[in-house]
């Protein structure tokens, strides 16, 4: 079987990696197109367990456009008229796990389980800076910003080997949430999935750059160079140990058939293997806790046998504390069955709540817009099926289309027994009419009767 990475990003996810670039939706479908072009180079010796890798890799990026085209569509069509968006909010103070991490690397850092690194490597006029790195067994995180001084819009890794304890690593798949935060400066957080997770709890990691790239005036931009880093890395939560499952937690109807094979729960991550006989078209996993409530995934990677069966990886960020119980339904993403792409746009008055439509999904739920002396705060509460992927599409824009654009960090969850948030942008006019607005979101099919459900083991 050959392994395939097939990382599922999440909506807000895309806007977060890519809507800060302000590129034209058709320059990253050219980028998808050239991922596809790079199987027909592979030698015959190579090809079929090479392709295999790229095409699903490609057709997870397909994925990722698709959803994105619905993230851009809300923006002018334009790169001057992106350009003249007034951006609030600050999008980056300087901790990098903070500004770019899901929950479970920031609550990591804050336990103090990340280790800082602080290393940096200069070449071709273009400096990477690591800061922070993460391990929990479950997957390895470390935050790197990009600096450019000549080459513009610089935000991905490109050709990146992994060697550790002085072994290279080919099973190692390095992926990334990068965030543009000038066209000279970008930040993000590379993970780095292993086939088989070290044990120890201390090793030595190197890491060889081989090229960083982006789009510039609709034309790729590359360079290459080599960017080397030698650190070691401390598996603080060492004592999280998997749990085997066996064959009793599975379900099947109709000839499908998913199982739980294991899972890992850390203070960082929640990991769970599968294996799964269905229908993998735009295939995810929903895990949720004995309140009902749905943990947040992260991604997914997993391989097709020649008979079809799916075995895999799905993670999660970590569960909430005093959990004994957990369920997983997977589902399949409806892309491109959306009922429109046009944005839902509400005027804002004080007669509340103020409902959005998203679409067959669910919907936002305006409660109360403050305008304060220092800041303006919207609290929301999301309904639907996939409620991480609606919570990101929520914007004020000016009664002439002009959207205000705020840092998701500032985006902040208020409830662990609803998806109720406040967003948060600076100061604005009382006296001024605005309008409330979203999009409708790509919606999505339960495979309810495979749901599998397992005590989770303190």
């Amino acid at each position: 079987m050959n392994k395939a990475e097939v990382f599922l990003t999440e909506e807000q996810e895309l806007q977060r990696k890519f809507g800060e670039t302000r590129l034209p939706q058709i320059q990253l479908k050219a980028r998808v197109l050239e991922e596809l072009g790079t199987t027909k180079k592979v030698s015959p010796a190579k090809a079929n367990s090479l392709r295999s890798r790229r095409l699903l890799a490609a057709i997870s990026m397909v994925l990722s456009i698709v959803a994105l085209i619905s993230l851009l569509s809300i923006f002018p069509a334009s790169a001057e008229q992106l350009r003249k968006i007034p951006v609030i909010g600050k999008v980056f103070e300087g901790n990098i796990f903070d500004f770019a991490g899901d929950s479970g690397i920031v609550i990591g850092q804050k336990s103090g389980l990340s280790s800082g690194v602080n290393e940096e490597a200069n070449d071709q006029g273009v400096t990477i800076k690591l800061q922070d790195v993460l391990y929990d067994g479950a997957r390895l995180s470390i935050g790197y910003e990009i600096v450019s001084e000549q080459a513009e819009n610089l935000i991905f890794l490109e050709n990146v080997r992994v060697s550790v304890n002085g072994v290279f690593r080919p099973d190692a798949r390095p992926s990334a949430q990068p965030h543009l935060l000038d066209a000279k400066h970008a930040a993000g957080i590379m993970t780095i999935d292993l086939d088989e997770p070290e044990k120890e709890d201390r090793f030595e990691l190197e890491l060889l750059i081989g090229g960083v790239s982006g789009m510039n005036e609709g034309n790729q931009t590359k360079v290459s160079g080599e960017w080397g880093f030698k650190m070691n890395v401390e598996n603080r939560i060492a004592d999280s140990e998997y749990t085997s499952l066996a064959d009793g937690y599975s379900a099947s109807w109709e000839g499908d058939r998913f199982q739980l094979t294991g899972y890992l729960a850390t203070p960082v991550t929640t990991k769970v293997d599968f294996l799964y006989s269905g229908n993998t078209d735009w295939l995810g996993f929903q895990l949720k806790d004995d309140r009902g409530m749905l943990i947040e995934m992260l991604d997914i990677a997993f391989t097709v046998g020649k008979n079809g069966t799916v075995e895999g990886t799905v993670r999660f960020v970590p569960l909430t504390p005093g959990t004994t119980r957990v369920e997983v339904t997977p589902y399949n993403l409806l892309v491109g069955k959306k009922d429109t792409e046009k944005k839902v746009t509400a005027k804002l008055t004080t007669d509340y709540p103020i409902v959005l439509s998203q679409g067959e999904v669910g919907e936002i739920v305006v409660q109360n817009v403050e305008f304060r002396q220092n800041k303006t705060l919207i609290h929301y509460e999301v309904k639907g099926k996939n409620p991480y992927s609606q919570y990101a599409s929520l914007w004020l824009e000016t009664p002439d289309g002009q959207r205000f654009i705020s840092d998701n960090g500032k985006r902040t969850r208020v409830s662990d027994t609803s998806y109720e948030y406040i967003l948060e942008y600076p100061a604005l006019d009382a006296s001024q009419p605005y309008f409330l607005g979203t999009m409708p979101q790509t919606d999505l099919e339960l495979q309810e009767e495979l749901v599998v459900s397992v005590a989770v083991r303190e």
